[in-house]
């Protein structure tokens, strides 16, 4: 059974990398500055992370524009110091143009987390003529500490980003994964905290974090993509006293700070610090002893090349599992205990409605189980929230091709 419910899980990919694909060629077209938790709600259950919540998009035309630098100047010499304001102006749209476009590029790969050379060499460039003409701003400040996320001596830079704009979405995010990063649960959560009290974390995506975390058996390690599961989830995992749950994030091991601490804890890291599918697959491999459970939200590319070690657990693939566990019993231990089924298929808000679908892999595999179980009355039950679930997801399509 596990090839098929595989199948049909890379079928589900196959259809949320088109969705994402096109996202991103119509976000290159889309100037707006904006890359925020519950602003843009992703095109896809995969990492919905890449209009993610932590992800940039270039400001507005119409907000650019209205912007205006002060400047002082005797009448006399008005008109070249308008001129001079102009060119200054100028200037600056093109340096955030050049870091926020580059940014967004990296950010909305399929493939890899880390930024390539070029990406890296013109965000710099960005970010200094940022520190040259407007050393005290808040672009300054958070371009700084971008190209160096994660970084505890960068901190102090987002620091003074946050005082600067304090209720700024994207902010507010870093602050909490940084918090994640170097294990300050009480900063990742009191930020976390807000944003939930701001409805930029939804209930619903809530929801679904819970799940995820109850998905995971116990001593096992969650490797996560990116920012839209990675802060609800991990302030689940402190809600839910889940400390047994080693949280790993692909996007944090960009920082060598902390692939230290990861080292420290006993996994072994791949040679190359350039963080893609190829970091990733081989990652799982060197430590296939943890317990390794992966979102389904990561890109589809990222499971090409070992499914065959991947199995369906809950809202999570388990991978290269050694252990006699039973994973057929414990997806329908979650369906009958620790979700609540009759909630799945009923639309919540687009955060977590997009990542609905990926209930559908653990939902079908029970359904198959319980038909040779036997289970007639329970079979039916599933395959009724089977396609409330396929409909709140927009995946009947889909759904309706895998049952024929």
């Amino acid at each position: 059974m596990r090839p098929i419910i595989l199948l049909v899980s890379m079928l589900f990919c196959t259809a949320f990398s088109k969705a994402q694909s096109q996202e991103h060629t119509n976000s290159t077209k889309n100037t707006n500055f904006n890359y925020g938790v519950g602003n843009s709600a992703p095109a896809s259950a995969q990492d919905s992370t890449r209009s993610e919540m932590e992800e940039f998009k270039i400001e507005s035309k119409k907000a650019k524009e209205s912007r205006t630098f002060k400047t002082v100047s005797s009448p006399k010499f008005e008109s070249d110091a308008e001129k001079d304001s102009n060119e200054s102006i100028q200037q600056l749209k093109g340096a955030k143009y050049q870091f926020e476009s580059n940014y967004s590029d990296s950010r909305h790969q399929l493939t890899r987390r880390s930024a390539s050379t070029e990406e890296v060499l013109n965000m710099k460039q960005g970010a200094q003529i940022y520190a040259n003409m407007l050393p005290g701003s808040f672009e300054t400040h958070f371009y700084t500490y971008l190209l160096s996320k994660y970084d505890p001596k960068q901190f102090p830079e987002l620091q003074q980003a946050a005082k600067l704009e304090p209720t700024k979405t994207e902010v507010q995010q870093e602050l909490a994964v940084y918090g994640v990063a170097i294990n300050d649960q009480k900063l990742a959560d009191s930020v976390a905290f807000e944003m939930i009290a701001q409805n930029k974390i939804s209930g619903g995506l809530l929801s679904y974090a819970e799940d995820m975390v109850n998905s995971v058996p116990t001593n096992g390690t969650l490797l996560l993509h990116g920012y839209t599961e990675l802060i609800p989830v991990n302030y689940e995992i402190n809600s839910l006293g889940r400390s047994d749950i080693q949280l790993i994030s692909v996007d944090l091991m960009q920082s060598p700070t902390y692939q230290a601490s990861l080292t420290a804890e006993g996994f072994v890291m791949p040679a190359s610090s350039f963080v893609d599918t190829t970091f990733v697959q081989t990652f799982c491999a060197l430590n296939s002893s943890k317990n390794i459970y992966m979102s389904m939200s990561f890109p589809k590319e990222y499971f090409l090349g070992m499914t065959s070690s991947l199995t369906t657990v809950g809202l999570t693939f388990a991978y290269d599992q050694s252990t006699s566990f039973d994973h057929n019993a414990w997806n329908i231990s979650l369906i009958e205990t620790k979700w609540n089924k009759l909630q799945l298929g009923i639309a919540k808000d687009q955060q977590s409605d997009v990542l609905s679908a990926n209930y559908l892999p653990a939902l079908i595999s029970v359904a198959r189980l319980y038909e040779e179980y036997n289970r007639t009355e329970d079979a039916k039950e599933i395959n009724h929230i089977l396609m409330s679930v396929a409909t709140r997801a927009r995946k009947t399509g889909q759904l309706s091709k895998i049952k024929r």
